[in-house]
């Protein structure tokens, strides 16, 4: 089993934590999108790791496009299928990008929600190009989290460092700001694709201690896997949240970059 497999299953095991605490994008992000390529109902989208279908709801309720879905994991297909039960132009099929046949089908847009990342590097941008037609577009965009309140973000740092996840001296905004130029850099570097448009939306959420824990949760590298004592990460967290008031501001930066064929 590769990281790409094991990381994408991790994610449909908690699936239902996933849904609860993950946000979706803001309308700013597909009203952007649509003064780049106003897509419509006539427009053909692939979703590549539809999740839960947070950003596909968003997507169909913004144009009504006709969307093929692809998600792998089976629970997080189930709460998808549920949200957009209701939605005729949308098909969720039960794949990875990396095996998904279109049929030779081409779409308007490939659309991915904070998971392009997760799709193996060797195949992502080529069959991205493959699938799209000559005046589609690769729109990829991530929620980058990090905290409002200063004093609060540097303590949780400091834990971070203390339960060795965290091997440098950066904070998060850096860290943020490295993670949005490095998957730009890495769309221009496929040789494959040429990033038209960039832009950083922002945006914040208040979550009260356990809604933030799990929110954690739901990232691959907050696990026994990776950190033995996680749970005691966790209720040093939770204890810096609760002297907090119990509530812990969540800032996110929504990286969006809107890609053309080379």
């Amino acid at each position: 089993m590769n990281a790409f497999d094991f990381d994408k299953e991790s994610f449909d095991k908690i699936a239902l934590t996933y849904e609860e605490c993950r946000p979706g994008y803001g309308k700013e992000v597909y009203n952007y999108i649509d003064s780049i390529k106003p897509y419509s109902s006539s427009s053909l989208i692939l979703e590549v790791g539809a999740g839960s279908g947070i950003a596909t709801k968003e997507i169909t309720d913004k144009w009504n496009s006709r969307i093929t879905a692809l998600e792998p994991g089976g629970n997080l297909r189930s709460i998808a299928e549920t949200r957009l039960k209701n939605n005729q132009n949308v098909e969720i099929i039960g794949s990875t990008f990396e095996n998904y046949s279109s049929n030779g089908l081409k779409f308007d847009g490939i659309f991915s929600a904070t998971a392009f990342h997760w799709i193996d590097p060797e195949i992502k941008y080529k069959k991205a190009s493959e699938l799209l037609k000559d005046d589609g577009l690769l729109v990829l965009y991530w929620n980058n989290y990090g905290i409002k309140d200063g004093e609060l973000s540097k303590s949780i740092e400091e834990l971070y460092a203390k339960y060795g996840m965290k091997t440098d001296n950066k904070n998060v905004h850096e860290r943020q700001a490295e993670n949005i130029t490095r998957r730009r850099n890495e769309i221009e570097d496929s040789g494959l694709f040429h990033v038209i448009k960039h832009n950083i939306f922002n945006n914040w959420f208040a979550y009260s201690t356990q809604r933030y824990l799990n929110l954690l949760k739901t990232f691959s590298d907050h696990s026994k896997r990776n950190v033995p004592d996680i749970d005691s990460f966790y209720h040093e967290v939770s204890k810096l949240i609760d002297w907090n008031d119990g509530i812990i501001d969540v800032d996110i930066k929504v990286n969006l970059e809107i890609a053309a064929r080379t």
